[in-house]
């Protein structure tokens, strides 16, 4: 009988250990290329302005309590969506067509339009 449980320990040890692994095999969201943090707090967005290489994505973080609604003030490349208290948007932009030229994503909060920020896209 000791001997049984002290097999099922050590097996439920190493499924363990199994579950635990990183699978090498992850592909995240934003591809090849890391995504890039702008939070939201104390009615500014930080950073506000933030340079990525094209093809990168960013993740808005709202750090209140309050949800908003983020947009961006040209809507072809950011359209407006909520963004639940202490919640997150991942945001890739669209720049196949856009190879060549340095973008510049304007956005703000809705709710508080003095907070402002620019995502620059560099090719």
């Amino acid at each position: 009988m000791k001997k049984n449980m002290l097999v099922l320990i050590i097996g439920l040890m190493i499924t363990g250990l199994y579950a635990c692994n990183k699978n090498s095999n992850f592909d995240p969201q934003g591809g090849e290329l890391p995504t890039h943090y702008i939070s939201f707090r104390d009615s500014s967005f930080s950073p506000s302005i933030l340079t990525v290489a094209n093809g990168s994505s960013i993740t808005f973080l709202n750090q209140t309590n309050t949800a908003f609604t983020l947009v961006g003030d040209d809507s072809s490349f950011l359209k407006p969506v909520v963004i639940d208290a202490n919640s997150f948007y991942f945001f890739k932009p669209d720049t196949a067509n856009a190879v060549s030229v340095q973008i510049y994503i304007p956005y703000h909060n809705v709710e508080r339009p003095t907070a402002r920020g620019t995502i620059i896209l560099n090719p």
